[in-house]
């Protein structure tokens, strides 16, 4: 039974020494708020071989969306002048989700309302809630 005890300590003192908690310096979410009377696609933009594609939900007016990182910090995404680069589309003219192509032909398969390259410095500005419009 002593065996058994302390392996189970062991286990849940590793598991908890690799678990990044949210606080000052680590933020785990991402808020899209979608402020428009219009249905939107927030996609995020994807990379696989030289091609792209973007995915992501589509919000309602005055829905939100959490973009979440459940393994890293949104500020160690980002550091080193990194950014997150997102699209705001109108779900009336949006590429086949989950089809890669041509990266320079993103605004030619979707209507992109918004484009936006966020640093680290602009999520924290923006208090990690970006707004559209």
């Amino acid at each position: 039974m002593k065996p058994m005890f302390i392996s189970f300590l062991c286990l849940i003192l590793l598991s908890a020494s690799t678990c990044k908690k949210e606080g000052v310096d680590c933020h785990h979410d991402l808020i899209v708020l979608n402020n428009s009377n219009d249905t939107i696609i927030c996609a995020i933009k994807s990379y696989y071989d030289n091609l792209c594609k973007i995915d992501g939900p589509e919000l309602k007016p005055n829905q939100s969306y959490t973009f979440n990182l459940l393994r890293t910090c949104w500020e160690e995404e980002l550091s080193n002048g990194q950014k997150q680069e997102f699209y705001i589309v109108d779900p009336a003219n949006y590429n086949i989700p989950g089809v890669f192509y041509d990266c320079d032909s993103i605004e030619i398969k979707n209507t992109v309302l918004k484009h936006y390259e966020l640093t680290l410095q602009d999520l924290q500005n923006a208090n990690w809630t970006v707004t559209y419009p």
